[in-house]
């Protein structure tokens, strides 16, 4: 299975910046072209079953189809997520992050859309800035230089309760509103919603 190649890094700090304006990159990202979305998309991560589930995640857009599932952690006995798409497909694994209890962190790719043959894949690769900004209720900005193309955020319309406090967010799993922008791919996208699920809310 072709690879992204991923980073995270923790920056020990809940941005204190005004948010960004959303707004489409200025040439397309992707680890897999023909997911790249060509109008402003909203989709909804949710958790289910654990550890061990072949679907621990699932995506899924406006119409409740589901887009994208990952398996748990432990599933099969491997330490990672593996990722795939309606067909079943695998696109990307994923390892198991550490938790970031606040701050920010970095995504870095290697950017397939790239049109440029004569540039190098070293020379392709993106580093995204993940820009958390909840203190009650999580946000998340996904950032490409000066552009906020996805943001990710605790649904108030899909999850049946809100965790304000330390002690309800104990296990708390909430549904994650995701908002892509065009030119945009949507298995990217999904993968860092993922990485934001497990290693910011500590979901399993």
């Amino acid at each position: 299975m072709p690879t992204a190649y991923i980073q995270a890094r923790m920056d020990r700090a809940i941005s204190s910046q005004p948010c960004k304006v959303l707004k489409a990159p200025n040439r397309p990202v992707a680890i897999r072209e023909q997911y790249i979305t060509d109008s402003i998309t909203l989709l909804a991560l949710r958790s289910q079953g654990d550890g061990h589930s072949v679907a621990a995640y699932k995506v899924q857009d406006e119409n409740e189809v589901t887009r994208f599932t990952a398996s748990g952690g432990k599933y099969n006995g491997r330490p990672c997520r593996e990722s795939r798409d309606a067909l079943g497909l695998p696109f990307i694994a994923t390892g198991a992050p550490r938790l970031v209890p606040f701050g920010s962190f970095m995504f870095t790719f290697t950017n397939l859309a790239a049109t440029d043959t004569k540039v190098s894949m070293g020379d392709k690769e993106v580093t995204l800035e993940i820009e958390r900004y909840g203190r009650v209720l999580e946000s998340l900005d996904i950032v490409d230089g000066d552009r906020k193309f996805t943001e990710v955020r605790e649904s108030v319309h899909h999850n049946q309760k809100l965790a304000l406090t330390p002690s309800t967010r104990r296990n708390y799993r909430p549904v994650l509103d995701i908002i892509v922008t065009p030119g945009v791919d949507l298995s990217l996208v999904t993968a860092i919603a993922i990485l934001i699920s497990d290693s910011v809310l500590g979901s399993e």
